[in-house]
């Protein structure tokens, strides 16, 4: 490759990784509630949103894994519009919202691993599963295109369906329900029909189980206190936003 043609990929690379423009400002709103959208072009909007999020959004932590952020992380909310300069996918917005995370809040950080406060998923009984939790024939993360029956699964505000799928796919709703690292101690291999339905938290007066009891209930398993060893992400630094 000739050195202009070098230089020009270069540029165009680091291009890419950083929003062609982006604006943040403190948020004067009075709601307690913020928002954030990843727009089709891939930049993003945010109202009233505090920065804490943002780096749980660009560095795709859970809660639990984001630690020695500062108070005001949590507590002051901004307004924020960056776009790029040609449309980019998701992924690429992650790595944009890193650099703008970088750039204008100086973040530094490391990862380490810690033994937290968390959970075990275990089975209620060795001998039987639940009665909505079922061996599946079909494996949905390889089928999912070809079988018609895998496409009908889903997750909303309070349901879970599944077909073929592994136990992974539920260890992930049930750590972002927990809010707490969960280890997979149920020795279930292979992939699962499933269906689970759980108190919705935005309308408490419903008549469906907590999380905890729905599991037991209908799946037959059950969460048990534990120290979990996990990957956290210390914050080493991270600053109030240098001006638009």
């Amino acid at each position: 490759m000739k050195p202009c043609l070098l230089v020009c990929a270069l540029l165009q690379a680091s291009a890419q990784l950083s929003f062609d423009a982006a604006s943040i400002k403190e948020s004067t709103s009075l709601d307690s509630g913020g928002t954030l959208r990843v727009m089709p072009d891939g930049g993003v909007r945010a109202r009233n949103f505090p920065s804490r999020g943002l780096i749980a959004l660009a560095y795709q932590l859970q809660p639990y894994q984001l630690v020695n952020a500062p108070g005001w992380a949590s507590e002051m909310r901004f307004d924020i519009e960056a776009k790029p300069a040609v449309a980019a996918p998701r992924e690429q917005t992650y790595l944009m919202l890193q650099a703008l995370l970088v750039e204008r809040f100086r973040l530094t950080f490391h990862r380490e691993s810690r033994e937290i406060d968390g959970f075990a998923l275990v089975r209620v009984r060795a001998d039987r599963l639940g009665p909505e939790l079922k061996p599946s024939d079909l494996n949905c993360e390889k089928e999912m295109a070809t079988t018609p029956k895998c496409r009908q699964g889903g997750i909303t505000a309070d349901t879970m369906t599944a077909f073929g799928a592994p136990m992974w796919n539920l260890l992930q709703l049930v750590i972002a329900k927990a809010g707490a690292p969960v280890s997979d101690e149920t020795g279930l291999a292979g992939t699962y029909d499933l269906q689970l339905r759980w108190s919705n938290e935005v309308a408490p007066g419903d008549d469906r189980p907590s999380i905890f009891t729905a599991l037991q209930e209908q799946l037959g398993l059950r969460l048990d206190r534990r120290r979990v060893k996990t990957e956290v992400f210390v914050v080493d630094r991270f600053e109030r936003p240098t001006p638009d």
